[in-house]
This record gives C-alpha cells, sequence and structure tokens, in this order.
C-alpha cells in the first residue's frame, strides 16, 4: 500500500490493524495487539472503518462474470483438457473462476479503504518514534481524465479516492480556498483527481463525511473556483452508510 508503512505502532500501521481485523495473525500477536488497541482511539477509528466496509460489501447483489470472460475461460478450459486427460466439469470450473472473480473485487475494496484510512492519517515516515504527519502532493501528468456525466460518481469513485492528484489545483491550500468558497468545511481530502464534468474540466475531491463509511464529493471549476466566488462548486453529493 503506497505510502503505508507497516509500523508496531502507536500510530499503528493500516496494514497491520487490517491483518487484526482479518485474523490473519498468530493468536499471541493478536492478542497483544489487540490488548494494546483497545484504548486507541485512532485505531478503533480505523477497525470501525473496516467494519463498515465488509456490511456495505454483504449487502451488494451477485456481480455476475462478463460473458466475454466466461467465453475464453470456458474455451481455454476445453483446449486444457482436450488431449487425455479424463473428462472436465466445465460448470463446476466455472463456477471456481467466478468465486475468485468475486474476491478480486473484495480485494480493490479493500484497499481503497487503506486508502481512506492513510490520507485521514496523512503520509508516514519509517521511524516508529516520529508522530508528526507529513502532507503528500503527487501532481502527476493528466494523460485521460476520468469522466463523470451528471451526478452519476459511482464509476471514478475508487479511482479518485486512491488518488492524490490536485492538477490545476496544484495543492491542498488552493483545493481549501475553493471549498471555503462553497462554504464547505475544508478537510484533507481523502481523494482527489482531475475529471470532466459532462465534457468540463474539473478537480474532484472526496472529503470525509463525518462518520466511518460517509463521505462528501465537491467538483470544482478549477479556473474560476476561490474563497470569494460560490460558483466554482460545480457539483456535490453527500454518501452516507445505511
Amino acid at each position: 500500500m503506497t505510502g503505508n508503512v507497516r509500523r508496531s505502532g502507536p500510530p499503528w500501521s493500516v496494514d497491520l490493524l487490517a491483518d487484526l481485523h482479518a485474523g490473519v495473525l498468530d493468536p499471541r500477536q493478536e492478542a497483544e495487539l489487540r490488548a494494546v488497541v483497545a484504548d486507541d482511539a485512532e485505531a478503533q477509528e480505523v477497525l470501525a472503518a473496516l467494519d463498515a466496509t465488509l456490511e456495505d460489501l454483504r449487502g451488494l447483489p451477485p456481480i455476475p462474470m462478463p460473458r466475454a470472460v466466461a467465453d475464453r475461460i470456458d474455451a481455454a478450459l476445453a483446449e486444457e483438457a482436450r488431449p487425455t486427460a479424463p473428462v472436465v466439469d466445465l460448470a463446476a470450473r466455472r463456477r471456481r473462476k467466478q468465486l475468485g472473480w468475486g474476491a478480486g473485487l473484495l480485494a480493490a475494496a479493500a484497499v481503497a479503504v487503506g486508502v481512506v484510512v492513510v490520507s485521514t492519517q496523512g503520509s508516514t515516515t519509517s521511524s516508529p518514534g516520529d508522530q508528526q504527519a507529513q502532507p503528500q502532493t503527487t501532481n502527476t501528468p493528466v494523460t485521460q481524465r476520468l469522466a463523470v456525466k451528471g451526478n452519476d460518481f459511482g464509476p471514478v469513485f475508487g479511482d479518485v479516492l486512491k488518488a492524490q492528484n490536485y492538477g490545476p489545483l496544484e495543492n491542498q491550500d488552493k483545493l481549501a480556498g475553493c471549498l471555503k468558497g462553497g462554504d464547505i468545511v475544508g478537510a484533507k481530502p481523502l481523494g482527489v483527481s482531475p475529471i470532466t464534468l459532462d465534457g468540463r474540466d474539473a478537480v474532484m475531491a472526496i472529503l470525509p463525511g463525518g462518520k466511518p463509511g460517509a463521505f462528501q464529493i465537491v467538483v470544482l471549476d478549477p479556473e474560476t473556483c476561490g474563497p470569494d466566488n460560490p460558483n466554482g462548486v460545480l457539483a456535490k453529493s453527500d454518501i452516507t452508510p445505511e
């Protein structure tokens, strides 16, 4: 996970807390870690966010494998079974492949959760005693902007959540000024990236929503937004857990 150094804490690394939450630590280490993080507010917030994400994932409908992918798997399995060997139950093999497909999506969601928590804590260093978070800004060149139509932010949400690219806004200070213009309480964005909104160049920021699993999406016009211009905010949307 980029920028997330595995630490024995405090502060505790997101990787270590995710392993604790998933139950993959050895029993002795798990017991020791649960005892020391029980009174750690930051650690409990991370664990609560992981709980909320798992609940959201459990509520998702089954995700079908795309037809083209299923056809390629069937063709590959048929070719593999052709030479000598015993009859292959393609239906059973396909079911196993579909399980793997779903697991991949779950892993991607877990990475997104990790990015949320890392962004709220700021970037970290490898020194266990260093308590000062350093701001992280990564303005990489924009080769192809993520495209949004209307208020349909779902398809780009995960990509923006993993990004820290202020694009034409350049840095967090300019973003904060644009948020002030829209009377939006400023905070370090969990994710930020240049996009297009209905074909118009913009910058999308995902902000903390005030509780685990809640987010606020803000889309800004980088050419006009500022502390004195509320019209620089092109769109806002709140996401709250059910």
